[in-house]
């Protein structure tokens, strides 16, 4: 019994500690839900359970560094994320419909 329940908690757990951590850093409950999948659904399946729990670990372990960086780091690359997407959106051609 104890073999039954830690295979159906455990992907519970990972699942909720991925949503909990990237909402945390992608402020997006859709992307959260997504990530959170990946844990849950391998963890049951029993396939590339390591593989699924690195990544909730990378994202957990991500949030908790992007939480004690500093204010003015975090307002920095914000800037140049907007400068980046400006930069990329500008460079994009412009879709023409057929005639």
């Amino acid at each position: 019994m104890d073999r039954i329940a830690a295979r159906i908690l455990k992907p519970i757990a990972f699942a909720a500690l991925t949503f909990g951590a990237s909402y945390y850093l992608f402020h997006s409950a859709f992307i959260s839900l997504i990530l959170s999948l990946v844990p849950l659904l391998l963890g049951w399946l029993g396939v590339f359970e390591t593989f699924s729990y690195t990544i909730a670990a990378v994202l957990f372990i991500a949030a908790i560094v992007w939480c004690v960086v500093p204010v003015d780091m975090k307002n920095l690359v914000e800037l140049q994320t907007q400068a980046a997407v400006k930069e990329f959106t500008a460079a994009m051609p412009t879709p023409t419909k057929p005639d």
